[in-house]
């Protein structure tokens, strides 16, 4: 795993055949932890992207993500793979459960089998480095920084 540049990231969200799900996570109480919503927040209204903001609670939206059946999706959360704060990388599934901060009930990759066992859909993980996720509001800079980069990624690539 390494740092994704800014054409990698662009690769990484361009849009696939078919519908794509942006699928975020986190908790935004819990300051870096909140950079799913924080993103999610800033996506609205794409007619080839459908945006699901998890929270805390990834398993509240399993049934409407599979209403959708999106072709592909992509998942970001915060994940701590021992990188500088705000190094964004895919995250392959099998690591997952090392780098999650567990700050949501059921892991990702289980929310992500159980609609893949439903639909057939691809996933794509990735992971934003916190700084900080203590209880409190607000992003760092570096993690801010990262998140208006994807935000600004998936403003190019995908169509209002």
């Amino acid at each position: 795993m390494s740092n994704l540049s800014t054409a990698e990231l662009q690769e990484t969200l361009k849009p696939k055949p078919g519908l794509n799900c942006l699928i975020t996570a986190g908790n935004s109480f819990r300051s870096d932890d909140g950079l799913g919503p924080y993103i999610a927040s800033r996506l609205k209204n794409f007619s080839d992207l459908e945006v699901f903001n998890a929270g805390d609670r990834p398993e509240d939206i399993i049934d409407e993500v599979i209403s959708k059946k999106p072709s592909h999706m992509t998942v970001i959360d915060a994940a701590n793979f021992g990188g500088a704060p705000g190094e964004i990388m895919t995250i392959p599934e099998d690591r997952l459960a090392e780098t999650s901060l567990s700050t949501h009930r059921i892991p990702l990759n289980v929310i992500t089998k159980v609609i893949q066992s439903e639909i057939e859909t691809q996933v794509t993980f990735l992971g934003v480095q916190p700084k900080e996720v203590g209880l409190g509001e607000g992003l760092s800079k570096e993690v801010k920084e990262t998140a208006d980069q994807i935000i600004n990624a998936i403003k190019k690539e995908h169509s209002k």
